[in-house]
């Protein structure tokens, strides 16, 4: 093999009468090196772009909910008290979750209304910590918001105007919205906005009633996700209860685990806790379309940039072939002297090997590199489709290992067929003209 291996070396290397074959080399080299740096790179954006969206989701919502099979859960409080015991639990909360539509003056946009229950929503969803005007207490009594008093303080003469238009905003209750929606309507601390219950008041005659309530703006959040900061809006839950009569009841129990990805285990866990009556419902199973997206996405991107490095190895294939038509003679003498088919086959494959592994590396280095210049690198364009200020990269070791096996494995399979044309070669025909 040592003897093999010199051989080799010394084909690939430069010399007076194959110069060219050099050049060919380092071309093939450079090829593996784009395709696996390429491949690198783009995973690792795919990767921290699906974890920034998994991170930003968990936060807007539970990671699992305990529903009533067909009707609301009234005795919430005690299953509660169950669920406190289950091992793997961190948080838990009550939710009322109904789609609403939003009204500002004469402007309508559907939405999502929640109603949390402040003590207790800090240990499930980030809503408190992504708010980045007013706070939790503003929305439970919005006239003692700092943001309100000082927006009174600055035009006193406004209170006087909406008494006499009897469009005082004294004693509405107070609800949270997103930086997209207040941007879009326009909103700030302390406007109004409109929320209409498409079947909030009951049956009627004709069908389902509408019911709407004036809510005045006691927080704005940014949740880092288009769709929540524009849809999602926040309320007490008593004001939820009362507002969606609910007869004090709530839709779910939001629930947050220690360990995300346990999910199948938590979810026996709390079946056994508290009986099989009621529906669980997973954040891989709500979100299970987005998710499998991004998958396929990711797969779709890794498939592209794998046939980069398979084109890539054609031009090892070249190398090699031009090599076993330069080396005739060398080859036959070779043959001449003892060596065997498989001996032959052996040293271009190893040639194929060391261009491979050489390319290989050298992508890993380049692709390593790469992701630490684009990491936190500022978007130019699409912020509203992607949502993000800066790209982010998560660097992955199944990355490097499967990108540098992946094209190992490939160069190695395309070194195949010239160390064969080179072990079939016929020395007495090699020989023949010199």
């Amino acid at each position: 093999m040592k003897l093999e291996f010199f051989i080799g070396q010394r084909y690939l290397c430069n010399t007076k009468r194959t110069r060219f074959l050099s050049v060919i080399t380092v071309i093939s080299i450079i090829g593996i090196c784009i395709g696996v740096a390429a491949l690198i790179c783009v995973q690792s954006v795919m990767d921290g772009m699906q974890n920034h969206m998994r991170r930003t989701i968990l936060g807007a919502r539970a990671h699992i909910l305990v529903e009533g099979e067909e009707e609301s859960l009234t005795e919430y409080m005690d299953i509660i008290s169950e669920l406190k015991e289950v091992e793997g639990i961190s948080g838990l909360t009550p939710l009322i979750t109904r789609d609403v539509i939003i009204s500002v003056k004469n402007d309508m946009v559907g939405g999502v209304a929640n109603g949390i229950d402040f003590s207790s929503v800090g240990d499930v969803l980030l809503i408190s910590s992504q708010i980045e005007k007013g706070s939790l207490e503003c929305i439970d009594d919005p006239q003692m918001c700092p943001e309100v008093i000082n927006r009174i303080m600055k035009a006193p003469s406004t209170l006087i105007e909406e008494d006499m238009k009897g469009t005082a905003r004294r004693n509405l209750p107070g609800v949270a919205i997103g930086s997209e929606m207040a941007k879009y309507f326009h909103l700030n601390i302390g406007d109004t906005i409109r929320i209409i219950s498409p079947t909030g008041g009951g049956m009627g005659p004709g069908g389902p009633l509408p019911l709407s309530r004036s809510f005045q703006v006691a927080a704005i959040f940014f949740s880092g996700l288009y769709e929540y900061d524009f849809n999602y809006v926040y309320v007490p839950l008593d004001v939820a209860k009362d507002f969606f009569s609910t007869e004090g009841a709530v839709d779910s129990i939001g629930i947050k685990l220690e360990k995300i990805y346990e999910i199948n285990k938590a979810e026996s866990l709390i079946s056994a806790a508290i009986g099989e009556k009621y529906r669980i419902r997973n954040w891989r199973d709500m979100n299970r379309q987005l998710f499998e997206a991004l998958k396929m996405e990711k797969l779709v991107w890794f498939f592209i940039l794998g046939f980069v490095i398979v084109i890539a190895a054609f031009n090892i294939i070249s190398a090699l072939l031009m090599m076993v038509m330069a080396k005739k003679t060398e080859i036959a003498i070779l043959r001449a002297m003892g060596f065997t088919s498989r001996s032959i086959m052996r040293i271009f494959m190893l040639d194929g090997a060391i261009i491979g592994v050489m390319g290989t590396i050298l992508g890993m280095i380049a692709g390593y590199v790469g992701c630490i210049i684009i990491d936190g690198m500022t978007l130019g364009a699409a912020k509203d489709v992607f949502y993000m200020e800066t790209i982010p990269v998560d660097l992955s070791l199944w990355t490097f290992i499967l990108a540098g096996a992946g094209s190992i494995t490939i160069t190695l399979i395309t070194a195949v067929y010239p160390g064969r044309k080179a072990a079939l070669l016929n020395p007495a025909e090699a020989l023949r003209h010199e």
